[in-house]
């Protein structure tokens, strides 16, 4: 099962729980805990839908067992104790720490997984808490399979669909060129079509696997094959109209494949 299938279940969970489908949702939930078991926020989201006490005090433990400074887990665990001197204990005491990456700031913060000091600079906000820059790109790094090939591969494909956008967008042009009111809603609807089938192109290019950093280097492949077709067609010495029709659809196309590539 891939990054973007899990997406999906997640997102599925999510409807099945606000709609009050309760068993539908934490059968999402621990199917997509079947791929990645140590996804506290996941865990986090499914525990409240558990009628189970038994079952909710496991998933709690195994949050902290992965976060120890989890701060919703350890409250959650006191609550199920029922008592409110067992959820005193098990807020950690407030001392004055010096932040991990800046250490002349003082700081009561800790990153919820690892327990590092940060400050607010540092601190990353997530569904689960505030973690350190280190555990979000260690998180991150988990859905970066890529390797060299598939960038290449990835890269290769946005320029081809440069060079067709580059082709579609002198054919708009010349057709359109004399018509300000459909130019303009051509490239309107052109442009995100393009980036949209572009992003799919260079996503099955690159297996579903992803690149961090890709998505800047996928646009750049893709905006230097749009402009290998359009600087020598003179696409931009035209007239004013023609150039504004050309910019929004390249400008749409680029940013609608930056988007998808991106998330």
């Amino acid at each position: 099962m891939d990054e973007l299938d899990l997406i999906n279940l997640k997102k599925q969970a999510r409807v099945a729980a606000a709609t009050g489908d309760k068993a539908r949702a934490i059968q999402l939930y621990k199917e997509v805990l079947s791929q990645t078991p140590d996804d506290d926020s996941v865990i986090m989201e499914m525990v409240p839908l558990l009628d189970d006490e038994n079952e909710r005090r496991n998933y709690l433990q195994h949050v902290l067992r992965i976060s120890p400074y989890n701060e919703e887990a350890r409250a959650a665990l006191a609550a199920l104790a029922g008592s409110d001197i067992a959820a005193a204990a098990a807020q950690p005491e407030l001392e004055v720490l010096h932040c991990y990456y800046h250490p002349n700031r003082e700081t009561r913060l800790r990153c919820n997984k690892c327990g590092k000091p940060i400050c607010t600079e540092c601190a990353v906000r997530t569904p689960v808490g505030y973690r350190c820059p280190d555990c979000v790109r260690e998180l991150q790094d988990k859905f970066y399979t890529a390797d060299s090939g598939d960038v290449i591969k990835g890269a290769i494909a946005a320029f081809a669909g440069g060079l067709f956008t580059g082709f579609v967008t002198f054919l708009a042009v010349m057709l359109l060129g004399g018509f300000i009111f459909f130019g303009f809603l051509a490239a309107f609807f052109l442009g995100p079509a393009l980036g949209g089938g572009v992003a799919e192109l260079v996503r099955r290019a690159m297996g579903k696997r992803r690149a961090r950093n890709f998505p800047i280097i996928g646009d750049i492949a893709f905006l230097v094959g749009i402009f290998i077709i359009a600087i020598p067609s003179g696409l931009f010495f035209w007239s004013l109209f023609s150039i504004g029709m050309a910019a929004l659809l390249i400008i749409l196309a680029a940013s609608t494949l930056y988007a998808r590539l991106k998330f």
